[in-house]
């Protein structure tokens, strides 16, 4: 992996987002690229390099600098003036990665994490994305949310690609199924493929209730791990977003969550 875009807000800044992107670009051995989207808010009409603006993002630019320096990570920056949810679907097709705060947001009124502003970028981007943790730690083991989907063995494969310095950090594939058991034949391809990508492995196959809700149950245990799963908006584990699990992953569980979709 090169190029990871880490999207901030121009003027609201997270070091804790802008720390966890400094320890992904780390582990990959990649350059770090901010994504300061200064551009038009729903709420706030005029840009915002109008007044105070300009002093604000600079002060922020310096900033993220500074962070990437301290943490000994390669940067580059991008102002981006445009429509925020625009800037980023265009920058997303030439990179390797996405990073995002789950609390971006341009507008006052959208207070849920994550709120419409992630959503909109999960259904529209261009490459693989992560979500960023409340708060930054390492990734001392790696969730497969495999739910026998297309999209979920594609986000798999991506992550793989993407994370090859992680093949000796233990893997648990968690297969959730309401009616049946994950096929012997189907577990067997899916552990010789990931066999050559990963060490350690492990299946899991939880039944019941919704997959959603299994996937919360499981995840809520989990602390230092890294979630993957496939397309956001596309199957049955895009309901794990509705607000009360998203909010309380986010905040409770506190986990990154890396979602791809073809």
């Amino acid at each position: 992996m090169e190029k990871i875009l880490l999207a901030l807000d121009a003027i609201s800044l997270n070091m804790s987002t802008i720390d966890f992107g400094c320890y992904i670009a780390r582990l990959t051995h990649s350059r770090l690229t901010g994504i300061f989207l200064e551009g038009l808010r729903e709420d706030r009409p005029v840009p915002v390099t109008e007044g105070d603006g300009p002093a604000t993002i600079e002060t922020n630019i310096h900033r993220f600098r500074e962070a990437c320096v301290c943490r000994e990570t390669l940067s580059l920056i991008h102002r981006d003036r445009g429509v925020p949810l625009k800037e980023v679907i265009e920058e997303s097709r030439f990179a390797d990665l996405m990073i995002i705060d789950p609390e971006t947001a341009f507008n006052r009124k959208d207070v849920l994490s994550p709120g419409r502003f992630v959503k909109d970028v999960l259904r529209s981007v261009e490459c693989p994305v992560i979500i960023a943790p409340y708060s930054c730690g390492d990734m001392d083991e790696i969730v497969f949310a495999y739910d026998g989907s297309a999209s979920s063995a594609f986000a798999i494969r991506q992550f793989a690609h993407l994370f090859p310095g992680m093949r000796t950090t233990p893997v648990k594939i968690v297969s959730i199924r309401e009616d049946e058991d994950l096929a012997i034949e189907e577990q067997f391809k899916l552990k010789e493929w990931l066999k050559a990508h990963f060490d350690n492995l492990h299946f899991e196959v939880r039944h019941g209730g919704g997959a959603s809700d299994q996937l919360f149950a499981y995840l809520i245990e989990k602390k230092n791990a890294i979630v993957v799963m496939g397309a956001y908006g596309r199957n049955e584990v895009s309901n794990f977003f509705r607000p009360s699990h998203a909010n309380l992953l986010v905040k409770t569980v506190n986990l990154p969550i890396f979602i791809a979709h073809q």
